[in-house]
């Protein structure tokens, strides 16, 4: 008995390691290289603070399309017909809030560090930007895919938050992390967008984004080590 016990207790360890640690490192791994990108346009590329600014807003949309995604995946202890309605309900719900959020934010930084929509920034020179950017937006895409397939869906977080706790998942990151940047963008512009200040606000997004990152999947393990009776 005590040697199976043995084994179980074993089986159970490998478990834990394979199916939090593992996958976690690997996210966070994902996640660190593709916020480098932008280190490397500020140091290599030439990269303004416009340009940095610019590919974090297009983050939050990325963010907020996979939340919806993880938003639709949500199985609570709600049961019966309405379920999938309740799904589909919360989900449009949280595009429409979070999109005007976005929009406004987007406003924002265009107006604010990007010389206005009537300014020195015409459609080509747009174009420009999104292309200079999109091997960086590509980096973030997968970055935030690979989160959902190995940490929302492998740990199976969508059994073990709720409707309510997911749609509001996204939001004291946008919130901290982007006020923290607009604010440092501001006082790099002010001092004329030397690399290192350039550097150091990617460094800081970085480390920033990293530490919401593992708090955000800590709480949901926390979650499951006090139900342990949740699948």
């Amino acid at each position: 008995m005590q040697d199976h016990s043995g084994k179980s207790n074993l089986s159970s360890a490998n478990r834990t390691v394979s199916g939090r640690q593992v996958p976690l490192n690997l996210s966070v791994t994902f996640l660190i290289a593709a916020n480098l990108i932008p280190l490397f346009g500020a140091i290599f590329w030439h990269w303004q603070v416009f340009e940095i600014v610019l590919l974090y807003w297009v983050e939050n949309i990325i963010v907020g399309l996979v939340n919806a995604v993880r938003l639709m995946c949500i199985r609570d202890d709600s049961t019966g017909p309405l379920k999938h309605l309740a799904n589909v309900f919360q989900t449009g719900f949280f595009l429409v809030h979070y999109g005007l959020f976005t929009v406004v934010h987007g406003v924002f930084v265009f107006a604010l560090l990007g010389g206005g929509f009537g300014g020195e920034r015409h459609e080509t020179d747009l174009y420009y930007l999104f292309h200079q950017l999109k091997w960086a937006i590509l980096a973030l895409v997968v970055s935030h895919t690979i989160s959902f397939f190995f940490n929302f869906l492998g740990k199976k977080e969508y059994l073990k938050r709720t409707l309510n706790e997911q749609m509001m998942a996204p939001y004291p990151r946008m919130v901290a992390l982007h006020i923290a940047i607009v604010f440092g963008a501001f006082a790099v512009q002010a001092l004329g967008q030397p690399v290192v200040l350039l550097a150091i606000l990617v460094i800081g997004k970085t480390v920033v984004d990293w530490k919401l990152h593992v708090r955000s999947h800590r709480k949901v393990a926390d979650k499951e080590a006090k139900h342990p009776d949740l699948p």
